[in-house]
């Protein structure tokens, strides 16, 4: 798949510039969240602080994406990702105030404007890819966040875990700001689709008959979060060491990034075209035997590794769902179908998250982390099963 999308980014012009204009808001945010985390751990905030902050990073999606959804309906799609980075380029005074306050509850709530800014965007991407995309390099358009997430990790959350503490925090936020400003600069240069279509690609809502298979492409992505969401949001309490409690967590988090980044190159082509339950499945069990062992590694590079090789297999299954929307759906539906499954997803991690964190307080991080993914996979490979019989 890797090849389909060097080809593609040979032949298309104003896919490299959408590609740059990802590029760059994927830093800002990563700086964000690198910055975020850093401060709560500063602060010394509780399990389910983190779990909050998780799911405040990722929840506001939901409005985004009905947004998002409703923009691409009434207008230019190039205006919506405008609109999108905008968002988070204002969404910076969030985590500045908390900064300046030492403020758990604003840092708390730094992740939200970004948030709202990915639901907006991800409907806007893949109306604009699948319209603009031959058939034959449609898998490109799955694999379009693979090199952007890759300097997110790099550029983002690499080198943000590098300076973080170096420069003033003012500093910090202003190089994040010129990353959302150089988004904007890029998507403004993109040709508009609807001129190329005479407004055929403006998006529709979804139909009211669903086939066997757009109906299990829309339930992938929301069963990978109802598995890996308890994980994602207990991962900064699980591991306890004698290093610095900063250091550890941004570690963690980058081991985490590689692994999303790494995940998508080892699929081959014909994963995606014949989409197993049984390997599907496979893939969020591993992911979370991957997890469970985290806390029992007698060495902080062993529990590094386990939570690198946990999000290689949770993002093969991210880029295989996002390849079957692209795939099952007309050019027209797409956003609808995008927007309609990223809500389910944000639905169902915001409120598995929730649960983790409250029993992480009760029980324990680990004891949670066990009893909410474990129901977690039980039901996601029901919920898969059923589906994929239904086909």
């Amino acid at each position: 798949m890797f090849s389909i999308l060097v080809r593609s980014v040979k032949t298309y012009d104003w896919l490299r510039t959408l590609l740059l204009a990802l590029i760059c808001s994927s830093v800002g945010s990563g700086l964000t969240f690198i910055m975020v985390f850093a401060e709560l751990a500063r602060l010394h905030a509780g399990p389910s602080s983190f779990a909050i902050a998780f799911i405040l990073s990722t929840s506001p999606g939901l409005l985004g994406s009905i947004i998002g959804k409703a923009l691409l309906q009434q207008g230019e799609t190039k205006y919506c990702l405008i609109a999108a980075e905008c968002i988070g380029a204002l969404g910076l005074l969030i985590p500045w105030y908390g900064l300046r306050h030492d403020s758990v509850a604003f840092l708390q709530l730094a992740g939200i404007a970004s948030s709202i800014a990915a639901g907006m965007t991800l409907p806007a991407i893949n109306l604009y890819t699948k319209a603009k995309l031959a058939p034959v390099d449609i898998g490109a358009g799955a694999l379009i966040d693979t090199p952007v997430f890759a300097c997110q990790v790099l550029f983002g959350i690499g080198i943000g875990a590098f300076i973080y503490g170096k420069v003033s925090s003012d500093t910090y936020l202003l190089v994040n700001l010129i990353n959302y400003l150089l988004a904007i600069l890029f998507i403004a240069s993109l040709p508009r689709l609807v001129s190329f279509t005479h407004e055929r690609e403006r998006a529709h809502c979804l139909p009211r008959e669903l086939s066997a298979k757009q109906r299990a492409s829309l339930y992938l992505l929301p069963a990978l979060a109802m598995t890996g969401a308890p994980a994602m949001s207990l991962l900064p309490t699980l591991i306890k060491t004698d290093n610095s409690e900063q250091e550890t967590l941004l570690l963690l988090l980058f081991a985490r990034s590689l692994g999303q980044l790494l995940g998508p190159f080892l699929v081959k082509e014909d994963r995606y075209k014949n989409q197993s339950a049984l390997f599907i499945i496979g893939c969020l069990a591993a992911f979370i035997i991957c997890y469970i062992f985290v806390p029992f590694s007698p060495l902080v590079t062993i529990s590094l590794l386990l939570v690198f090789l946990a999000h290689i297999f949770s993002n093969i299954i991210y880029s295989i769902g996002w390849y079957s929307l692209l795939t099952h759906f007309e050019k027209h539906q797409v956003a609808a179908a995008s927007a309609s499954s990223y809500r389910k997803q944000i639905i169902i991690g915001a409120a598995v998250s929730i649960v983790a964190g409250w029993l992480a307080e009760r029980i324990g991080s680990h004891s949670s982390l066990i009893f909410c993914s474990g129901v977690g996979l039980l039901l996601s490979s029901t919920l898969i099963l059923y589906v994929k019989r239904r086909q």
